[in-house]
């Protein structure tokens, strides 16, 4: 059985899916990542859309979002 690993890159639009309880109205929002992490493993800063701040980074761990297509 093979699968193929999907890594992130900075420019990468993603989807917020599974993030920290205290963080959970973001489940569904999207952005643009704008810095990755090789430890954790593809973790990153991201910048939401629609955020009145638009120079604000979120960090989000690799396994709290997905590849979006948006």
């Amino acid at each position: 059985m093979s699968f193929v690993q999907y890594s992130v890159d900075v420019g990468a639009r993603i989807a917020i899916r599974w993030p920290r309880p205290t963080l959970a109205a973001f489940v569904g929002r999207v952005g643009t990542v704008v810095e990755v992490f090789r430890v954790p493993l593809d973790s990153c800063m991201v910048r939401l859309d629609g955020d009145p701040n638009n120079q604000r980074e979120w960090f989000f761990y690799r396994d709290e979002f997905a590849i979006s297509d948006a």
